[in-house]
């Protein structure tokens, strides 16, 4: 299996952690091509990783976000699903109560989130994937195939006009999934760490 794993950065800045941690991942027999892409926002920056792993004949893509830290089984957990979308999570920028970013609810209020403990009682009741509406990308398995099924292009930021509000690029695509039927699925176990002011853990 050939997967692109990608870090989309507005600057070309990684966190030394965040490279430590793909250099410690396992890579599960995968053939594994690492790009950094620069992008001058997140959204052209995923959509421009879409196009590499379709030029490079990619099966899957792991999006890692510059300042997200991955656990070692991080890949082998995502792909143990087979499913097309399948997330790890992480603490929510700027938050400190232990929310994450994987939503329960759709595109009229992605407000409503998981915190860490109720996806460690998941875990604990070996609930170890589950179906979510939507999350942060900063750790991400897709398989390539699913933008064959999503109007181009896949990523950008959406400002509704009927009250819906904004969606970043992460949640746009997510919302794009849902009306493709495209189901949106995290691994309880992948538990990854977010730098912002110092680095948040959500074990």
């Amino acid at each position: 299996m050939r997967i692109l794993l990608a870090i989309p950065t507005f600057g070309g800045d990684i966190k030394a952690a965040t490279a430590d941690s793909i250099a410690n991942m396992e890579n599960c027999g995968c053939e594994i091509i690492q790009k950094s892409v620069v992008g001058y926002g997140c959204a052209p920056a995923r959509t421009r990783i879409v196009e590499l792993a379709r030029e490079k004949g990619c099966d899957r893509i792991l999006m890692v976000d510059s300042d997200v830290e991955l656990p070692p089984d991080a890949l082998s957990c995502l792909l143990e699903h087979d499913v097309d979308v399948c997330l790890g999570y992480y603490a929510t920028q700027g938050r400190f109560d232990g929310e994450t970013c994987l939503c329960k609810t759709g595109r009229v209020n992605f407000d409503r989130k998981y915190n860490a403990s109720e996806i460690r009682e998941l875990r604990e009741r070996g609930e170890r994937l589950i179906e979510v509406k939507g999350g942060g990308l900063g750790c991400a398995l897709i398989k390539t195939s699913v933008f064959e099924r999503l109007a181009y292009p896949w990523f950008k930021w959406v400002d509704y006009a009927d009250g819906h509000g904004t969606l970043s690029e992460d949640l746009y695509f997510c919302d794009e999934c849902a009306h493709a039927g495209i189901k949106i699925h995290a691994d309880t176990r992948v538990a990854c760490r977010h730098a912002f002011r110092h680095w948040q853990g959500v074990e």
